[in-house]
C-alpha cells in the first residue's frame, strides 16, 4: 500500500510524462505486492482469468 501511495505522490511531484511513467511503474509494483499479500502466489492468474472472461 505504501508503494501505491508513493507512486501517486512521486508522479504528481514530477509531473508531465516522466511523472506519469514513474507513477504507473511504482503503483503497478504496489498492486503486484498487494495482490501477492492477499491472494497468494496464484492471485495474478486468477485476476487475468477474470479480466479475459469478461
Amino acid at each position: 500500500m505504501g508503494l501505491t501511495a508513493a507512486g501517486i505522490v512521486l508522479g504528481l511531484l514530477l509531473g508531465g510524462w516522466a511523472g506519469l511513467v514513474v507513477g504507473v511503474l511504482i503503483v503497478g509494483l504496489g498492486y503486484y505486492f498487494l495482490g501477492l499479500a492477499f491472494g497468494g502466489s496464484h492471485a495474478w492468474q486468477e485476476i487475468f482469468q477474470e479480466i479475459f472472461n469478461l
